[in-house]
């Protein structure tokens, strides 16, 4: 679910400590944009927060996760039934549990290296 490679960049490019408190930062927030999209009635509300998902997902390697934040966005700007919004609604939960329960074991991992 989650693309290594994207989070060594990041770790590369700004150091482990800093890379392990964004991608904190970044589970918290997306918990909560999360709850939004899922609760939310209002395909405006939906869209808005599926696209601000989508784009922070593919920044830190949650890639399967920001593909359906995309197809939630794209669904929403066509016609489509109820049915079809719930569908990728119930995939973007589960993925949302999957790809923060990956994030938090990375995150501990690498706060165990940096203790150690």
């Amino acid at each position: 679910m989650i693309d290594l490679a994207v989070i060594e960049q990041l770790k590369n490019d700004i150091g482990d400590d800093t890379a392990v408190e964004l991608l904190k930062f970044f589970v918290d927030e997306s918990k909560k944009t999360m709850a939004i999209i899922l609760n939310s009635n209002e395909r405006d509300e939906i869209e808005i927060n599926a696209h601000s998902l989508k784009s922070s997902c593919y920044s830190f390697g949650a890639i399967a996760l920001g593909d359906t934040c995309k197809y939630i966005e794209e669904l929403i700007k066509t016609e489509h039934s109820k049915k079809d919004l719930h569908n990728l609604l119930e995939i973007v939960e589960v993925q949302s549990k999957q790809t923060f329960n990956e994030m938090a074991f990375i995150i501990a991992s690498n706060q165990d290296c940096s203790q150690s």
